[in-house]
């Protein structure tokens, strides 16, 4: 399933992050990184996972949260989505 995190985290933690985003520790079994986009703007990075189950989800989420806060948003593919909610909404 797919996920899109937005994770925050406060100014003075900003070295934290760079240093661990650099290293291996974004790297969880059972989760594969799509995409990561960083806001240049503020503190916040984009990731598009897709995660097997909650449990590598709440892993994958896990070790990040002694630097921030992460919402997590389960999302799907335009073009399925519209073909399921076509078919939902014919009944």
């Amino acid at each position: 399933m797919l996920f899109l995190a937005i994770f925050s985290y406060s100014p003075e933690d900003r070295d934290d992050v760079i240093q661990r985003g650099m290293g291996t520790g974004t790297k969880h079994q059972g989760v594969e990184v799509k995409g990561e986009w960083f806001d240049i703007s503020g503190h916040r990075v984009f990731r598009l996972f897709e995660a097997d189950d909650e449990v590598h989800l709440a892993a994958s989420v896990y070790a990040w949260t002694d630097l921030g806060i992460a919402e997590i948003i389960p999302v799907m593919e335009t073009e399925k989505a519209l073909k399921f909610l076509k078919r939902v909404g014919t009944k």
